[in-house]
């Protein structure tokens, strides 16, 4: 069994990701899925969003490393395993703002995940900043915004998001009962914002990584996860019709390539990838 810990992106949280954790868990062999929210989003709505990357992961991994200790030993470790290794192995999977977060974490903290999956992500060392969020969506995430309806603003979202999946109006309805239960602040958007597009790709990487990125994605266009794979030496992957909320318009192919990843042997038998950057 492997446990993942998956992390949303901007303005979102754990239940955006709708039976996503369900579908992953029932498509790739041994997962069992966690969620955490970000500070300022979800569970942690009453909290200030950090303005960098780094103090995102700072704040989520306290948070994680408690459920961590929870789970207690991995049921079928052997009896003489120490006891960090006696825990059943975690992986982390993370979208747009989330991903920024795993891939910073993952440099930081190596020893904590044996994979990790980026989703439709970026970083401002390797992309442009209109690659990183196309001109075009701009109006509609500042009606967004300015909303004062909360369905008006989820509609909004959806459809700067989404390219696949149908049924918005009856979904930016359930959203937004998300959003009055546990509203995330203009403030918090605006500072997750600032973090994300502060953020740089970290120097080295020692964990094995995969990147899925979407054609139609407006926020990180598919080029940006094509360099964040390809200075890590990743394996990467593209759809060829979703938007920016790749488990949402496609969650079976999420799976089913990370199931593939997963599947492969490693490139040395019996060694452990390791992926770094390549020289700039």
């Amino acid at each position: 069994m492997t446990r993942w810990l998956f992390l949303r992106g901007l303005s979102r949280e754990a239940r955006h990701w709708l039976p996503f954790p369900e579908h992953f868990e029932r498509d790739v062999p041994g997962a069992r899925v966690h969620v955490l929210d970000l500070p300022g989003a979800g569970t942690e709505w009453r909290r200030t969003a950090p303005l960098s990357v780094a103090a995102c992961v700072k704040d989520v991994r306290r948070r994680w490393l408690r459920i961590r200790e929870a789970c207690g030993v991995d049921p079928a470790a052997p009896e003489h395993a120490p006891h960090a290794a006696a825990r059943a192995p975690w992986a982390i999977l993370g979208i747009s703002l989330g991903a920024m977060v795993a891939l910073r974490w993952i440099a930081d903290s190596p020893l904590d995940f044996e994979r990790a999956v980026v989703i439709n992500t970026s970083a401002g060392d390797l992309s442009r900043p209109w690659e990183r969020m196309r001109l075009g969506v701009l109006p509609g995430l500042t009606r967004a915004l300015r909303a004062g309806d909360p369905v008006a603003r989820e509609r909004e979202i959806l459809g700067a998001t989404t390219r696949m999946f149908t049924g918005q109006d009856a979904l930016a309805t359930r959203w937004a009962a998300y959003h009055r239960a546990q509203p995330m602040t203009h403030r918090n958007v605006l500072r997750q914002l600032a973090a994300g597009a502060a953020f740089r790709s970290p120097a080295r990487v020692d964990v094995p990584l995969l990147v899925l990125a979407a054609t139609h994605d407006p926020l990180a266009r598919a080029e940006c996860g094509r360099r964040i794979a390809a200075r890590y030496g990743a394996p990467f992957e593209q759809h060829p019709a979703a938007g920016h909320d790749l488990p949402l318009d496609d969650p079976e192919w999420v799976t089913g390539r990370v199931a593939r990843w997963i599947a492969r042997p490693p490139s040395r038998a019996g060694d452990r990838p390791l992926v770094q950057a390549k020289p700039d």
